[in-house]
C-alpha cells in the first residue's frame, strides 16, 4: 500500500516538474512605422516546427520552455529573435524590410486578407485622406479618393444625401447606391455616421468580392471599419474645427430699370404694377436677403486603450453646419463604444454600439418659385417688392394687408423667397447601430463566429406654413379658417435585424494555404409610418403643433406597416499555393419574401484568381519590380430593391400595402454579371504603384413597372451594360525629411441599354427630358434642336428633324447626355518635418447638364425677373441674336438651348497643417491645421455649379438636371487635433 502511494507521489512530482518547464507567452506584433497590428505573422520556436500565427489584431499565444528562442517573421519585415526566460506579455515591433511588399491587411466579405493576396477589385481609403476636411457624410470622404467610385453631391445644402455610384448604374428602377457594412452591420445608408470614428474604408467593386453579400451587392459594397482600442496604450484625443462657408458664384439678374424695360415688352400691366406708388423707392436685393455666410463647427472627444483582456474605444462627437440659405441647417450628436474582450483563450467577444441624433432644417430647392423653390425665387422675384407689407408706402393697410404679413405680389400669386424660408420643414432623427459577435475557437484553426446586428431609426418629419403671414398659408385669404395653415407630421420607424453564423477553417503549410468559410444569415426589415396632415391653425402659431390642428385630411393621413424577410446561405474558399497562385470562389443563395414562391431564391456565385508573378524565381529578386500581380474574376449579384414588400400578393408596399396591383408569379431577381481583369504593379521598392482594372457589368432581368388603367404591373425585362477602365497610380516622389506622395485615379466608363421591356421608350425628369431606349445609354436628354432666332420675327425656330415640313413632337431627338466619359481624383501630399500640405483635385469630363433654371430665368413669359442673358433678346427686325423675343410661347420647350457642358475640374480641398514635436501640459501630440474646400472650379457651365442633380434618386432614370439647385459652397475651417 505504501509503495503504491509512493508511485502516486512520484507521478505527481514528475507531472508538476514537466508543467513547470512549460510557460505561456502572449503578445502583440505590430509594425515599427505606425504601430499597426500585423496579421498572419509567424512565431516559431527556433530549431523546431512548433509555432503559431497572429490574428487580425496582431495577437498571439504560445507555450514554450524556458530558454527557448522565439523567431518572429513576416513577409516584408526583418526577422526578429527573442529569448524566453519566464512567462510574460511581449510587444514585438517588426521593422519593414526594403525591396519587399508592405503587408497590409484589408477587410473582405466576412473576413480579412493580406492585400497582396487579394484576387478582386478592391480600393482602400484611409482616414488620413479625409480627416482634416469638413465632412458630414461618408460619401464625401470617398469623392476623388478611389477609382471606380463616382460621388455626386446634388446640392450644397447641409445634410443632403449624396449619390454614390460604383462602376456606374446597374439598374433603372432598383437601387444604385451601395450596401454599407459598418463593423459588420449591414445597412443601406451611412447617413449620420461620424467620419472622425472611421479608421479605413474598403470599396468592393466587382462581383467576385460582392457576391458573398448577395442581396443588393450589384451596386457595390462599402466596408467601413471604425477605430478600436489597443492593449497597454491609453490615449485620449480631442479634435475640433470651426469655420465659415460662402456662396462661390452668383447669377446676375436685371436691375429695376432693365426689368421695367422687359416688362413693357411682355405686358403693360406689369409695368403699371412695378411703378405703383405703393412701391416707390423700394429696391430689394433678394440675393442678399437670401444668401448669408454659413458656419461649420465640429467637436470630437475619444478614448482608446485597454489591457490584454479588454480593449475599448469610446467617442463623443458633435457637428453643426449652418447653411448659406436659411433655414438650412444640419446638426449631429453621436456616441460610439467599441469593446473587444478576450474572455478565455478560446472565446473573444466584440461589441459595437453607435447612437446618432440628427436634426435637419430644410430649405426648399430644386423647384421653381411656383412650387416654393427658394433659390429660383431669390433670382426671379421682382426688386420693387418689399419683404413685408409693413414696408409699403403707407404701410400694410395701404396694400390691403395686415401688419407682419409678407407683401403680396400684385402681378402673380407668388410668394417671395423670405416667405418660403419662413416655412418649417424639419427632420429630427435618432439612429442606433449595434452589433455583438463572438470568436469561438472550436478546434485548432476552426473558428465559429455567431453575430447579431441591428440598424434602427426613428425620424419625425414636420412641415408647417402658418395661417397668417403668407398668402399660401391664408389659402388666398379664405374666410373659412379651417382651411388656413398647413401642417404635416410623418413619423417613420425602421429596423433592419440580421443574425449570422460563420465557420472559418484554415490550413497552412510551407507551400499550401487553404481557407474555408461557410455561413448563414437571417434578416428582417420592418418599416412603419404614421402620417397626419391637415389645416386650420391659430394665426399666432409659428411652429407645428399637431394638437392644434382643426381639420385632418383623411386622404393624406394614414398608417403604413411593411416587412421584408431574407434567408441566406453562403460560402467562400481561398487557396494559395507557394504565395504565387491564388484561387478564390464564393457563392450565396438568398430567399426573399417579396417574390412569389417559385422564384424566391437566387444563387449568386463568383470565382477569381491571381498570379503573383513577382514571386516567381525570374522576378523574385528584381531590383526594379517590387510587385507584379495579374487578377481575373467573374461573378454575379442580385438586386430586388425595386420590388415592393408585397408584390407577390399584388400589393405595393410603398403605398401602405393597400393598393391593388397585377400579380406576377414570374417576378424574379435582377441579376448583374461582372467580369474583371486587373493588374497590380509595384516598382522601385513599391515607391511607384499602379493598379489597372478593366470590367464589364451586364444586368439582366431588369425590374420594371408599367401602369395599366391605374394599376401597376412589376415585371422583369431588359438588359443593360457598363464597361470601363480604372487606373490608380500612387507614387512616393521624395522620401526623407521632405516627403512628397502623389495619388491619382481615373475611371473611364460607358453605359448602354441593350434591351427594353414592355415600354420600348421611357421618359423621366423635368419636362420628360430624360429618355431611355434600346441601344442608347442612360441619361440621354431628349428635345428639340434650335435652328435660329428668326431675324424678322424674333421667334425661336426649331429644326424639322424628320423632314415632314412641320415642327411637331416627332422632331425631338437626342440632344445630350448626363453621363460622363471619365472622372478623376488627384492628390498631392507634402511634408517637411512638422509641416504638411495636402492638395486634392477632382474632376468630371464629357457630361452635359440640362439647365432647367434658365427656363425660368430666360423664358420671358411673365412678371418674373430674368437673368442678364435676356439683355441680348431680339427687339427689332433684322437683329441677329440667339435669344428670342419676349413672350415667345415656344421658347421654353425642352431643347438643346438649355443643354450645357457640365465638365469641370475642381480644387476640392487644400489643407495646411503643423504637428508639434515638443509636447507640453501632458499633451502627447498636437496638430494645428487650416483647410479650404471647393476653392476653385474651372468649368464652362453658366449655373451656380455643374455638380447637380435636381431629380436625384436612387434609380437611374432621371439625371443631370439643374432646376434651382442649392449652390455648392466654399468653406474655410481652422482645426486642431490633440492627444493626451
Amino acid at each position: 500500500m505504501k509503495f503504491k502511494n509512493y508511485l502516486i507521489l512520484l507521478f505527481l512530482f514528475i507531472a508538476a516538474f514537466v508543467n513547470a518547464q512549460t510557460i505561456e507567452i502572449k503578445g502583440t506584433v505590430t509594425n515599427s512605422k505606425d504601430k499597426q497590428p500585423i496579421f498572419g505573422a509567424n512565431i516559431v520556436v527556433k530549431n523546431s516546427k512548433k509555432g503559431v500565427t497572429t490574428d487580425v489584431d496582431g495577437n498571439f499565444n504560445i507555450k514554450v520552455n524556458p530558454n527557448d528562442v522565439l523567431v518572429f517573421t513576416n513577409v516584408g519585415f526583418t526577422l526578429k529573435e527573442i529569448k524566453i526566460e519566464k512567462s510574460q506579455f511581449l510587444n514585438v515591433s517588426l521593422i519593414e524590410e526594403a525591396n519587399k511588399l508592405e503587408e497590409v491587411v484589408i477587410n473582405v466579405g466576412y473576413g480579412t486578407q493580406k492585400k497582396k493576396n487579394v484576387t478582386s477589385a478592391i480600393s482602400t481609403v484611409k482616414s488620413d485622406a479625409f480627416d482634416d476636411r469638413p465632412l458630414y457624410n461618408v460619401a464625401q470622404a470617398l469623392q476623388g479618393n478611389a477609382s471606380g467610385v463616382n460621388v455626386v453631391q446634388p446640392s450644397g445644402k447641409p445634410g443632403v444625401a449624396l449619390d454614390i455610384r460604383i462602376r456606374g448604374l446597374s439598374s433603372i428602377q432598383s437601387g444604385n447606391n451601395p450596401l454599407f457594412v459598418i463593423d459588420g452591420v449591414q445597412t443601406y445608408s451611412s447617413d449620420g455616421l461620424n467620419t472622425d470614428d472611421i479608421l479605413d474604408i474598403q470599396i468592393l467593386k466587382d462581383a467576385t468580392s460582392t457576391a458573398i453579400y448577395g442581396v443588393n451587392g450589384s451596386a457595390g459594397v462599402v466596408l467601413i471599419t471604425t477605430k478600436k482600442g489597443k492593449a497597454n496604450k491609453n490615449t485620449f484625443s480631442f479634435n475640433s474645427y470651426y469655420g465659415s462657408s460662402e456662396i462661390v458664384k452668383n447669377i446676375a439678374i436685371l436691375n429695376p430699370d432693365q426689368y421695367k424695360s422687359l416688362m413693357a415688352e411682355i405686358s403693360p400691366t406689369y409695368v403699371s404694377d412695378a411703378t405703383n406708388p405703393l412701391y416707390a423707392g423700394i429696391n430689394t436685393d433678394w440675393t442678399k436677403k437670401v444668401f448669408q455666410t454659413g458656419q461649420d463647427q465640429n467637436y470630437n472627444l475619444s478614448y482608446a486603450g485597454g489591457t490584454e483582456k479588454i480593449k475599448a474605444f469610446v467617442s463623443l462627437g458633435y457637428q453643426d453646419t449652418q447653411g448659406i440659405v436659411k433655414p438650412s441647417n444640419f446638426s449631429r450628436l453621436s456616441g460610439r463604444i467599441n469593446l473587444d474582450v478576450e474572455a478565455t483563450t478560446w472565446l473573444k467577444a466584440h461589441v459595437g454600439m453607435n447612437l446618432i441624433n440628427t436634426e435637419l432644417n430644410n430649405t426648399s430647392d430644386n423647384n421653381s418659385a411656383n412650387q416654393g423653390g427658394v433659390i429660383l425665387s431669390a433670382l426671379t422675384t421682382p426688386a420693387f417688392l418689399p419683404i413685408y407689407a409693413d414696408d409699403l408706402v403707407g404701410g400694410a393697410v395701404a396694400g390691403g394687408q395686415l401688419p407682419g404679413q409678407f407683401a403680396a405680389n400684385p402681378t402673380a400669386s407668388l410668394e417671395n423667397p423670405v416667405s418660403f424660408q419662413s416655412r418649417q420643414e424639419d427632420i429630427n432623427g435618432i439612429r442606433y447601430l449595434g452589433n455583438l459577435s463572438f470568436d469561438v475557437t472550436l478546434l485548432k484553426n476552426l473558428i465559429w463566429k455567431p453575430s447579431s446586428s441591428i440598424d434602427m431609426s426613428r425620424n419625425v418629419y414636420q412641415y408647417f406654413v402658418d395661417s397668417y403671414r403668407s398668402n399660401y398659408g391664408r389659402n388666398n385669404n379664405s374666410t373659412d379658417i379651417t382651411t388656413r395653415g398647413i401642417g404635416r407630421e410623418h413619423t417613420a420607424s425602421y429596423s433592419n435585424r440580421n443574425l449570422e453564423n460563420t465557420l472559418n477553417y484554415s490550413i497552412k503549410s510551407e507551400n499550401h494555404d487553404l481557407n474555408l468559410l461557410v455561413g448563414n444569415s437571417i434578416q428582417k426589415e420592418r418599416y412603419d409610418q404614421l402620417k397626419i396632415e391637415g389645416t386650420g391653425f391659430d394665426p399666432l402659431l409659428r411652429k407645428l403643433d399637431i394638437s392644434k390642428m382643426m381639420y385632418t385630411d383623411p386622404k393624406a393621413s394614414d398608417t403604413i406597416a411593411t416587412e421584408k424577410n431574407y434567408v441566406s446561405y453562403f460560402g467562400r474558399a481561398t487557396y494559395n499555393y507557394k504565395g504565387k497562385y491564388i484561387a478564390n470562389g464564393v457563392v450565396r443563395a438568398t430567399g426573399a419574401s417579396q417574390l412569389a414562391a417559385n422564384n424566391k431564391w437566387g444563387v449568386f456565385p463568383g470565382v477569381s484568381a491571381a498570379w503573383i508573378i513577382s514571386n516567381e524565381n525570374f522576378l523574385k529578386n528584381n531590383s526594379t519590380v517590387s510587385e507584379l500581380k495579374l487578377r481575373l474574376g467573374w461573378g454575379q449579384t442580385g438586386n430586388i430593391s425595386g420590388v415592393g414588400p408585397y408584390s407577390s400578393y399584388g400589393l405595393l408596399g410603398d403605398d401602405g400595402g393597400n393598393l391593388l396591383n397585377y400579380i406576377n408569379t414570374d417576378l424574379s431577381w435582377e441579376t448583374t454579371t461582372d467580369i474583371n481583369i486587373g493588374i497590380d504593379l509595384g516598382m522601385i521598392d513599391n515607391r511607384i504603384r499602379l493598379t489597372a482594372d478593366a470590367f464589364q457589368k451586364t444586368t439582366t432581368d431588369l425590374i420594371n413597372t408599367i401602369y395599366i388603367e391605374g394599376a401597376a404591373y412589376v415585371y422583369n425585362a431588359g438588359k443593360m451594360e457598363n464597361t470601363g477602365l480604372e487606373l490608380a497610380l500612387n507614387t512616393v516622389n521624395f522620401k526623407g525629411d521632405f516627403n512628397w506622395n502623389t495619388n491619382f485615379n481615373i475611371t473611364f466608363i460607358k453605359n448602354k441599354v441593350l434591351e427594353m421591356g414592355l415600354q420600348p421608350i421611357e421618359y423621366a425628369g423635368y419636362q420628360n427630358v430624360n429618355r431611355l431606349e434600346k441601344g442608347q445609354p442612360l441619361g440621354n436628354f431628349y428635345g428639340y434642336v434650335v435652328d435660329r432666332v428668326n431675324p424678322a420675327t424674333g421667334i425661336l425656330e426649331y429644326k424639322d428633324v424628320n423632314g415632314d415640313g412641320a415642327i411637331t413632337p416627332q422632331d425631338r431627338t437626342i440632344i445630350g447626355n448626363a453621363m460622363s466619359d471619365y472622372y478623376f481624383g488627384f492628390t498631392n501630399t507634402f511634408s517637411y518635418k512638422g509641416l504638411s500640405l495636402d492638395v486634392l483635385f477632382t474632376g468630371v469630363q464629357g457630361n452635359e447638364v440640362f439647365n432647367a433654371s434658365r427656363v425660368d430665368l430666360e423664358g420671358m413669359q411673365n412678371s418674373k425677373n430674368q437673368s442678364v442673358a435676356v439683355l441680348d433678346r431680339w427687339t427689332t427686325a433684322g437683329q441677329i441674336t440667339d435669344i428670342p423675343k419676349a413672350r415667345d410661347a415656344t421658347a421654353t420647350l425642352a431643347s438643346d438651348r438649355f443643354i450645357e457642358d457640365g465638365s469641370y475640374v475642381r480644387l476640392k480641398a487644400v489643407t495646411l497643417g503643423y504637428s508639434f514635436n515638443k509636447m507640453f501640459w501632458g499633451i502627447n501630440s498636437l496638430k494645428l491645421y487650416a483647410t479650404g474646400q471647393n476653392l476653385a472650379t474651372w468649368t464652362n457651365y453658366s449655373g451656380f455649379d455643374p455638380e447637380v442633380n435636381s431629380s436625384s434618386s436612387n434609380n437611374g432614370k432621371a439625371q443631370g438636371i439643374d432646376y434651382g439647385t442649392y449652390p455648392q459652397v466654399r468653406t474655410f475651417i481652422f482645426g486642431l487635433k490633440a492627444g493626451f
